[in-house]
């Protein structure tokens, strides 16, 4: 097990190879009662009630959301891992806020996300993508590294949700690049567009979940006192795909002892 001092050394050394190709000034998203959660701060997963049911699996406007906590964080643009993701990287791409919140029942753990989007780039064609958004699991703690694990024995698991399909995909990736479909598929994903009057102002709402009992050796298991999560958003109309993304700078952590009762 590594030192603390290493760890945080691990950190301080991946953070400024982030924010060393990302611009000082953020695009961000300041609503009431949504806290700003720095990397590696903790949030308590919120305890969806027995006997409370959304309408749907994953029904992105229930009235349940009204009723727990979200959290705001930052996603910078991601540092390229890859010659050809270098040649498309824009420095300039300021970063951006995803408002999220965590939920679990006795069954079944929720991630509904929600961030600002002037376009609704559903339709993936030859020369256009879509608009997407993925959360990212560490299958041990907060020392796998957030950029998409730390090997074939630190791995990650990601819940990978995209706007033509509207359908999530449950991912396994030990590094940049090793990205795999897992066998089993057990997330799914609901989602809705809002639009506005004013461009800027429109929204996504994305929520995914999973069956806390399916777990295996390629899925994260639940049964734990502490998740570390991330996450990545790709702009459809920025051409964004693949490792040309924005990222979280850090895990947020996710405590399931002291679990939140929506009143």
């Amino acid at each position: 097990m590594p030192s603390r001092y290493t760890r945080n050394l691990k950190r301080a050394l991946t953070l400024a190879a982030v924010l060393a190709v990302t611009p000082a000034a953020a695009e961000t998203i300041v609503e009431a009662n949504v806290k700003l959660i720095e990397p590696y701060g903790v949030v308590p997963v919120a305890r969806i009630p027995e006997g409370v049911y959304l309408r749907s699996v994953d029904d992105p406007d229930d009235i349940i959301w009204e009723r727990l906590p979200e959290y705001r964080v930052t996603l910078y643009p991601a540092p390229p891992v890859h010659d050809s993701v270098f040649l498309r990287h824009d420095p300039d791409l300021p970063p951006r806020d995803v408002i999220f919140a965590v939920a679990r029942t006795d069954g079944r753990f929720y991630v509904r996300l929600r961030w600002r989007d002037g376009s609704d780039d559903s339709l993936r064609t030859r020369d256009r993508f879509v608009d997407s958004v993925a959360v990212q699991f560490s299958m041990g703690d907060d020392t796998t590294s957030y950029m998409m694990g730390t090997g074939p024995e630190e791995p990650v698991n990601i819940w990978y949700w995209a706007a033509d399909s509207n359908a999530a995909q449950s991912l396994g990736a030990g590094g940049p690049g090793s990205t795999t479909l897992l066998d089993s598929q057990p997330v799914t994903a609901d989602s809705r567009y809002v639009p506005s009057d004013t461009p800027e102002a429109g929204q996504w709402v994305v929520v995914m979940s999973r069956p806390l009992s399916e777990a295996d050796l390629n899925q994260v298991n639940f049964d734990r006192d502490e998740l570390a999560i991330a996450f990545a958003l790709w702009q459809g109309e920025n051409d964004e795909r693949d490792g040309l993304k924005s990222v979280s700078d850090g895990w947020i952590l996710v405590d399931q002892t002291s679990a939140q009762v929506p009143q």
